[in-house]
């Protein structure tokens, strides 16, 4: 293919805005026109250089030797000076641990977060998961319609991930607003005023989880908390517990804020065809691969960050070191390369699970056996009870306006 013209190039850039309609409301026909276009273009707005292709992205978030993933939790927009200085006085001062960690430290880190979100931790989930999506199947599905997103999707996730942690159910609404903000702080374009704010929110957040991790080292619990304060990697040392608050942090808002999503993203998915809807509710065996269709087609985490270590020749671009790279998961997860038809929903494509919704290489998603789990129980109990689920009309997919996080703030259903 030859080279984009500077034109074309031009054009794209001025034309992504990713925080508003209608790249917000669906960027997907964006993503592959430009990937047909170019592997990269540079978006002044953002500052990034955005990447298109899936053999890109994938090199981008294997090769740690090139690519640093220490910009992902960066504020996608400069701090201003009043936030910066709520952040100093408030003494958030989070140590890089797994998002935005490199090796070795990130090696140490996962290695010992990996020994304590282990799989018998996941896989006795499974009868808590049940039982709380039936208990909010019974008492809010009611009257033949409801708010997938308000009524279960929300709060469930929530309450598994505190159940792992070990935080009381008492909590959920204070850390999904402060996750909501959090995605908004770092990954939105928020005013001056709006950046001070949420910044005040990040020091609560952040002093919560202070306090907690001080309470768990003091009386260890049957918890990953505690288990992540006890772990040990290899006769080293352990975590620090400042380590350890940048763990829960993560886990704070990734942890559930994207399993909501895919909730939400699963369901009006498998709705938009009657079809696929009556074979999963038919044979629960399709699930699995359903579910992993619907993370290639709609990714929680459409686009992702990495920055370059060094000089390098990247997606047909001469990168200098410190160029900041936005990779299109999303695209990439859409590249007719490797998956045929891209744009279609099929519950039964056999390479779905090539998708990089979780990531790739070193980083890929801690939780990800959990939120794949939680999918799955869900859609069971959803699509027993309820065969004949639809959609309640014609509905605009509204979310947060980020770079990064997509899924429904809202998806009404009817039976």
């Amino acid at each position: 293919m030859s080279a984009p013209d500077q034109a074309l190039l031009a054009d794209l850039a001025e034309r992504y805005d990713p925080f508003r309609d209608p790249l917000l409301a669906d960027p997907y026909p964006f993503f592959a026109e430009a990937q047909r276009a170019t592997p990269a273009f540079f978006s002044p707005q953002l500052n990034y250089w955005v990447i298109t292709r899936y053999a890109d992205v994938r090199e981008a978030l294997k090769n740690t030797q090139d690519f640093s993933a220490a910009n992902t939790l960066e504020t996608l927009k400069p701090l201003c000076p009043h936030a910066r200085a709520v952040l100093i006085e408030g003494k958030v001062q989070p140590p890089a641990a797994l998002t935005n960690n490199d090796p070795p430290s990130h090696t140490r880190v996962r290695r010992v977060a990996n020994g304590a979100f282990t799989p018998r931790r996941v896989a006795v989930m499974e009868d808590f998961i049940r039982t709380t999506t039936r208990t909010f199947l019974d008492e809010r599905f009611r009257d033949g319609s409801a708010d997938l997103i308000a009524d279960l999707a929300w709060e469930l996730p929530a309450q598994v991930i505190f159940r792992v942690i070990g935080l009381s159910n008492d909590e959920v609404r204070r850390i999904k607003a402060a996750a909501q903000n959090r995605l908004l702080f770092n990954w939105g374009l928020p005013s001056d005023a709006e950046q001070v704010a949420l910044a005040e929110d990040t020091v609560d957040l952040w002093h919560f989880i202070q306090g907690f991790v001080a309470d768990r080292a003091r009386s260890p619990r049957d918890d990953f908390t505690s288990d992540l304060l006890a772990a040990r990697d290899e006769g080293s040392p352990g975590l620090s517990e400042p380590e350890v608050c940048s763990v829960l942090l993560a886990l704070l808002v990734a942890g559930h804020e994207t399993t909501t999503s895919l909730i939400g993203n699963a369901v009006r998915w498998l709705l938009a065809d009657p079809r696929d809807w009556a074979a999963i509710a038919a044979d629960h065996a399709l699930l699995p691969d359903a579910i992993e269709e619907v993370l290639r087609l709609e990714p929680s985490i459409h686009t992702w960050r990495r920055r370059t270590r060094h000089a390098v020749t990247f997606a047909g671009q001469e990168l200098p070191a410190g160029a900041n790279l936005l990779l299109l998961i999303g695209a990439a997860n859409r590249d007719p390369s490797v998956f045929a038809e891209p744009d279609r929903f099929d519950i039964r494509r056999s390479n779905a699970r090539e998708h990089m919704a979780f990531g790739y290489g070193s980083h890929i998603c801690l939780g990800a056996p959990l939120a794949r789990l939680e999918a799955r129980v869900v859609l069971e109990e959803l699509s027993h009870r309820y065969p004949r689920l639809r959609l309640a009309g014609d509905q605009p997919m509204r979310v947060l306006p980020t770079v990064s996080f997509r899924g429904p703030l809202e998806l009404q259903v009817t039976w």
